[in-house]
């Protein structure tokens, strides 16, 4: 018996091994031949070393600053918001178009008022 399991122990090592060495003797797709290799001279988009090259970080630097500009014009007009009755006046009147779609069911309709002037804007370019 203990004769059985280490023969069957031994196969089952060797075949899980038999990847790792080179098979010379039948020159197929399938076999491992060291010599032939392939290069190419085009750069390939390799997904997370590609997050660490120069124009990845230029791209993400470029899109954080637009965010942060979209957030400084929003809080802008905010204040301004609160410095002008007439533009409170009229944010609440467009509150309350939108709260009452919304209670009519009507989220598409409410999701496409414009609340700040930089989101009609943005909403026009998409």
């Amino acid at each position: 018996m203990k004769v059985l399991s280490a023969t069957i122990l031994s196969s089952c090592v060797a075949l899980s091994t038999s990847f790792l060495h080179p098979i010379h003797h039948h020159q197929n797709a399938l076999s491992f031949c060291p010599t032939t290799r392939s290069t190419s001279s085009s750069p390939l988009p390799m997904g997370l070393f590609d997050f660490f090259s120069e124009d990845a970080k230029k791209e993400r630097e470029a899109r954080r600053q637009a965010e942060i500009e979209e957030q400084e014009r929003y809080q802008q007009e905010i204040l301004e918001r609160r410095k002008n009755p007439a533009k409170m006046e009229e944010y609440e009147a467009r509150v309350r178009v939108r709260r009452s779609l919304r209670m009519s069911g009507n989220d598409e309709a409410a999701d496409r008022v414009a609340m700040y002037k930089g989101k009609a804007e943005n909403e026009e370019e998409e």
